[in-house]
């Protein structure tokens, strides 16, 4: 099902996909927003899960962003 991931050019997303299950009125809620604010429901689980992690004081270190390679003279 999910076989290609898009990313930006020098972009390299570390993430994992997950698989939970959800209630309907939870799910009719995402659904909602993302037709009324165009905010993916996947985007809003994950802003939801950090500030819950935030609000039990749990830091979440962030991604290391790569550094380009030197080009050789």
């Amino acid at each position: 099902m999910y076989n290609a991931i898009a990313t930006l050019p020098g972009e390299m997303a570390r993430k994992t996909l997950t698989a939970f299950r959800l209630d309907g009125n939870l799910i009719d809620g995402l659904q909602a927003v993302k037709e009324r604010d165009g905010i993916a429901m996947a985007e809003q689980v994950r802003r939801a899960i950090v500030a819950w992690l935030a609000s039990k004081r749990v830091t979440i270190k962030a991604d290391r962003k790569r550094v380009a390679a030197r080009k050789r003279p």
